[in-house]
C-alpha cells in the first residue's frame, strides 16, 4: 500500500506535501495479511519473530551462565536481530536495517530513534568477543544476554501494534 498525500507545499493548490497531514507519521501500518515462507523478513510475523527472539535470549542466558561463551554471544546477537526483525515487518522496512541479525545490531548502534540504552546494548553486543578473555570460574556473566534483553524489549514496545501486544 502506498500512501499518496495530496494537498499544497504551502496550503495552496494541489501536488504533494513536503510534510504528512497530522497523524499519518505514527499511525500504524496494518499488519501483513500473508506470510511469504521463501521471503528472508516476511517468512514469519512480528509475533512469531518476537517469540524466536525471547526463545533465543532464554538460550543465551543458560549458554553465557554455563561459560559457553561463543555459542551465548551469538545466541544473545540473534535474539536482538529477530526481535528488531519484528520492527522490520511492522514498518515493512527491508533496506534500512540490512538483511542480518549483525546488521540489525550494527545499524542499532547509531539510529537516532533508538534510545541510548539501546543503543548502548547494541554496542556492546557487537564489541563482543567470541572467544573470552578470562576462563571464569562457577557462573558465566550473562550480561550479553541482559544487553540483548534491552534490545527485544524495545524492540517488542516498537512492534506492539501490529503483533497483538
Amino acid at each position: 500500500m502506498v500512501r499518496r498525500w495530496q494537498g499544497s507545499v504551502n496550503g495552496e493548490g494541489d501536488g504533494p506535501r513536503l510534510t504528512p497531514p497530522p497523524g499519518d507519521l505514527h499511525e500504524p501500518l496494518p499488519p501483513m495479511s500473508e506470510r511469504d515462507p521463501d521471503h528472508w523478513l516476511y517468512r514469519l510475523t512480528a509475533d512469531e519473530w518476537l517469540r524466536a527472539a525471547r526463545a533465543e535470549l532464554e538460550a543465551a542466558r543458560r549458554a553465557l551462565e554455563g561459560r559457553q561463551h561463543k555459542a551465548g554471544v551469538t545466541q544473545a546477537r540473534r535474539a536482538a536481530g529477530m526481535a528488531w526483525n519484528a520492527v522490520l515487518v511492522v514498518t515493512r522496512d527491508e533496506t534500512g536495517y540490512g538483511r542480518s541479525y549483525m546488521d540489525h545490531v550494527a545499524a542499532l548502534t547509531t539510529d537516532a530513534g533508538a534510545p541510548e540504552p539501546v543503543q548502548r546494548a547494541a554496542q556492546a553486543l557487537l564489541a563482543a568477543p567470541l572467544v573470552a578473555q578470562v576462563v571464569q570460574i562457577g557462573r558465566g556473566d550473562a550480561g550479553l544476554a541482559a544487553a540483548a534483553e534491552v534490545i527485544v524489549a524495545f524492540a517488542t514496545a516498537r512492534a506492539a501494534p501490529a503483533a497483538g501486544g
